[in-house]
């Protein structure tokens, strides 16, 4: 049976204005008709789903979770001391979270085993409700390298190649490779490349063998550029860290070279570094922290969403606070906050023919809110509802 969405309107997200009234028509998970088509196209039996004082857009996506933290102090080490049973069932209430914020989809970017790609394929399956999830399995790291508690350390060509292989194998929807240190490791050092651009060459060239994309921790200015030389596809974090001192180095030509290869740029905004829009501006205690940010917004990066939930006081529904802080802080305008976690977002994924945006023939993924975020961000605080392939959840 079709189903018929109705609202007062709907941003489509491909930067066409508002549609009023808002509909969409749906069939097998798809959208098949918008506006006033959808209106004149649906059949009188079709199911109804009236949300007419609300706004439809888009469903949100956040490029960066870790699923199987708890978002509280200590998160990352506490979780060394607990099944994987437990991991896979705080796993799940997380992405539940996550999708009554509006977030339709997530990539979640290292776990332990198998924990989330399982999850991710219940999902798909219809065992139970939650956001789409595309999992990285276990990170690539160092021996003693960021992450290294969660089980794939390698070093060397070969070694680093079977790594890929592994993650492959075991069904991950891309490769997750821990570029630089992480704070989340005591004694990892966060400025510092872990691998050699050998290494980091031999990894991509596998992935992208393999069909898969590749993305990079990367927090040092070191790591950046040899991710980017090496021809990853998304940079995580991009923090610009100096090799030495407690400065940024933003680099210039990397950034034009990162420009110029089209490689996403996920600045993760965490929940100890976001704030809400009314808070800030260039007065702001943190306006300088944001002025690399604020270069590669500049430099037309292609900048996708994501708030690195799970790990110390990040949660997963404050997707939100991190566009609102890409406005306040980082100069960004609300059309293109907004992009950054729906049409860039699905980009930034390889799924930009399924999701991101509201057309005819894309998955029916979209979230009903109070007023019009293009205008004011601060109506995603105010989910209504939320719709996967067409299934008000």
């Amino acid at each position: 049976m079709d189903t018929l969405i109705k609202a007062a309107a709907l941003l489509d997200g491909t930067g066409a204005p508002p549609q009023r009234p808002g509909a969409l028509l749906v069939r097998e998970g798809r959208i098949v008709a918008l506006g006033a088509d959808a209106l004149a196209q649906a059949a009188p039996e079709a199911l109804v789903h009236d949300l007419t004082p609300y706004t439809l857009l888009p469903g949100l996506i956040d490029c960066h979770v870790h699923l199987i933290w708890s978002g509280e102090p200590g998160a990352l080490w506490s979780a060394n001391a607990e099944s994987d049973e437990w991991l896979l069932l705080r796993a799940t209430a997380n992405a539940q979270a996550a999708l009554r914020a509006g977030i339709t989809t997530v990539r979640d970017c290292g776990g332990r085993g198998t924990v989330i790609i399982n999850l991710a394929r219940a999902i798909k399956a219809g065992l139970l409700a939650g956001p789409r999830i595309l999992s990285s399995g276990v990170p690539i790291t160092t021996t003693g390298g960021h992450c290294y508690y969660l089980g794939l350390e390698a070093e060397g060509v070969d070694a680093v190649r079977r790594a890929v292989r592994q993650m492959h194998r075991a069904g991950a929807d891309f490769i997750k490779v821990m570029v630089t240190g992480g704070g989340g490791t005591p004694g990892s050092n966060v400025r510092a490349a872990q691998f050699s651009l050998e290494e980091l060459r031999a990894m991509a060239d596998d992935a992208h063998r393999l069909g898969k994309r590749i993305a990079g921790h990367v927090h040092g200015t070191e790591g950046i550029a040899l991710a980017t030389e090496a021809g990853f596809d998304s940079l995580e974090h991009c923090s610009w860290l100096a090799r030495e001192g407690t400065g940024r180095d933003y680099d210039q030509r990397v950034a034009e070279k990162i420009v110029r290869q089209g490689i996403y740029v996920c600045r993760t905004i965490a929940g100890f570094e976001r704030w809400k829009l009314e808070e800030m501006g260039p007065e702001h205690k943190a306006w300088e922290d944001y002025r690399v940010f604020r270069n590669l917004v500049h430099a037309g990066a292609r900048i996708a969403a994501g708030t690195d939930a799970g790990i110390d006081q990040t949660d997963f529904q404050g997707l939100c606070y991190t566009l609102e802080t890409m406005v306040g802080l980082g100069e960004m305008t609300n059309s293109q906050a907004l992009d950054s976690a729906t049409r860039v977002a699905a980009g930034c994924l390889g799924l930009e023919a399924e999701i991101g945006t509201l057309e005819a023939g894309k998955r029916a993924d979209c979230l009903a809110v109070v007023g019009n975020p293009l205008e004011d961000l601060r109506a995603l605080r105010q989910v209504k509802a939320v719709l996967r392939d067409g299934r008000v959840l």
